[in-house]
């Protein structure tokens, strides 16, 4: 889903729409939609992990910078095996000095920040399932200092939706690659 096809789900679940079908912009509502996108889309990924898979060739200076979307390791593999012994520190891949090895890393991923200048066509990095959440979070919190319309009923059904989200890195019966995007 993209963030401007999520923008249209919390108009209509705003009811934003006049009588003839036509959206009624509301500055207001328009100016938090991207910033509220961002805090529901990282609410969703710690809740189901974005697992990303990269595939790094050590240079043999001992330190690789990993890409910077890592939030935390699962594995390291190397020829397909599951290898120790190398280390995660500030945002680089400690290896043996000499070490020109190809590896392979799985990886929870964090997603890219969306800002007020994040374009319509960006597509949300958290699977499809929690993509269709991610309305229901941002219509909650448009409604939040509204005094007349409690934001109560979309926030619960976010909650719901979302404790219907797998949550395992690892799938289950061998699926783990459904988690995996890009």
């Amino acid at each position: 889903m993209t963030l401007g096809e999520a923008k249209r789900k919390v108009l209509m679940l705003l009811d934003e729409y006049s009588a003839l079908g036509e959206v009624r912009v509301d500055a207001d509502i328009d100016a938090k939609m991207n910033d509220f996108f961002d805090m529901a889309q990282r609410d969703a990924a710690a809740w189901q992990p974005i697992v990303r898979r990269v595939a790094l060739l050590l240079d043999g200076t001992g330190s690789m910078t990993l890409p910077r979307d890592v939030s935390r390791v699962i594995r390291v593999r190397k020829n397909g095996n599951v290898v120790t012994g190398y280390e995660v520190v500030d945002g680089a891949l400690l290896s043996p000095e000499g070490d020109r090895s190809l590896l392979t890393l799985d990886y929870i991923a964090s997603p890219e920040a969306i800002s007020p200048q994040t374009p319509d066509d960006y597509e949300f990095e958290v699977s499809d399932e929690a993509a269709n959440c991610l309305p229901f979070f941002v219509a909650a919190q448009q409604l939040v200092a509204d005094l007349v319309v409690d934001y109560g009923a979309f926030y619960n059904l976010y909650l719901q939706m979302r404790a219907l989200l797998p949550r395992s890195t690892m799938g289950s019966g061998g699926a783990r690659q459904s988690l995996y995007r890009r």
